[in-house]
């Protein structure tokens, strides 16, 4: 049985102990809501991008508008998932000094901020690296889609 399959098996019984419970209860008081974990990637239709003043977020905006799998949203009630960017930059002695970014790209569920996915990468350029990240983000999203 796939990881996928038994995931998908484990929520149902999740929700059904819960409905059973609740209803032995006689009398339920309280609507109860149930998370059954964060959406699968393949799930994220729409993302909030986590306000930042880092030109480096705008860069990876805008390599996802570009991407158009998935619809980038500036309301955080519209969206699926928020990803989350943090970045670094040092600098890298060598024959020439190069400046390199470190990136810690996370997309976490808006209801359960519970992670999603995420990546770390580091380049010395800013264009290559916000390119990396989404096509390792494309490469992990169809995964997502075979694996369930």
């Amino acid at each position: 049985m796939s990881a996928q399959v038994f995931l998908h098996i484990k929520r149902l019984a999740m929700v059904s102990v819960v409905s059973v419970l609740a209803l032995s209860s006689g009398v339920v008081r309280a609507q109860v809501t149930v998370s059954a974990g964060p959406l699968q990637l393949h799930e994220v239709k729409t993302i909030y991008i986590d306000p930042s003043s880092d030109d480096f977020m705008r860069l990876l905006k805008s390599r996802l508008e570009k991407w158009g799998a998935v619809k980038i949203t500036s309301q955080l009630e519209e969206a699926d998932a928020i990803l989350k960017c943090e970045t670094e930059s040092r600098i890298v002695p060598a024959k020439v000094v190069v400046r390199v970014i470190d990136a810690q790209v996370r997309l976490v569920d808006r209801h359960t901020q519970k992670l999603i996915w995420s990546t770390k990468k580091s380049t010395s350029w800013d264009n290559r690296l916000a390119d990396v990240i989404v096509e390792q983000l494309r490469r992990d999203r169809e995964k997502s889609f075979s694996h369930y």
